[in-house]
């Protein structure tokens, strides 16, 4: 267990993070389309 979050837990995170970013932005899509009138 110790070497699975060792090695994996950064690249899980990271992956994790770009996930909810796409997810934020696809979500905040339409305030920004708002926004550029």
């Amino acid at each position: 267990m110790q070497d699975f979050l060792i090695f994996y837990a950064p690249f899980i995170v990271l992956i994790a993070s770009i996930v909810a970013g796409f997810w934020i932005s696809l979500k905040d899509g339409a305030v920004t389309k708002d926004e550029q009138k």
